[in-house]
């Protein structure tokens, strides 16, 4: 997490959810239903972006 509070992973993943209606795909679980294991994966992956 950012010292202002925002997690970029948080972000990205709300992100990325926002575009699985237009898929077609089931819902995903919501931040807070993740595991620490899952949102370090998403953090990780705002990372790298």
């Amino acid at each position: 997490m950012t010292t202002d509070g925002q997690d970029p992973g948080k972000d990205l993943y709300e992100e990325r959810l926002k575009l699985l209606a237009g898929l077609w795909m089931p819902d995903a679980p919501s931040w807070e239903d993740l595991s620490e294991e899952e949102k370090d994966r998403w953090r990780g992956y705002a990372r790298e972006q």
